[in-house]
């Protein structure tokens, strides 16, 4: 689970991301990312109601959840971030969909520069 001080939830908080962040696309997700007045970085998921019943959808965010609570410290700090999936995350597995995140990350320069130059 992620630490609180990492975690979106208002309302408002999203809304600020989706009018204000810049967007990064993938065929299975997307990333919108927006500068921050917090050093830590925070993330919050999306994940829409086309997606399938609630069952998918919950299975999904933990998935999500679980790779990027792995990815914190490699995320660039003073921004907020959040993962939008798109319908046909569900044909993926788990190993794909962090694989996903990753590429979107680096695509969208959302990384710290010393893990850019490892990879």
């Amino acid at each position: 689970m992620l630490k609180k001080q990492n975690r979106l939830t208002k309302r408002k908080e999203f809304a600020y991301i989706y009018k204000h962040g810049e967007k990064t696309n993938s065929k299975n997700l997307s990333v919108v990312s927006v500068k921050s007045k917090k050093k830590e970085p925070r993330v919050g998921f999306s994940v829409n109601n086309k997606i399938g019943k609630a069952v998918v959808r919950n299975r999904i965010k933990r998935q999500l959840r679980d790779i990027l609570r792995r990815q914190i410290p490699n995320l660039k700090q003073f921004q907020n971030f959040v993962v939008v999936a798109h319908p046909t995350i569900v044909e993926c597995d788990f190993h794909k969909m962090e694989n996903e995140i990753l590429w979107v990350l680096k695509k969208g320069n959302l990384l710290n520069e010393q893990i850019l130059d490892d990879s």
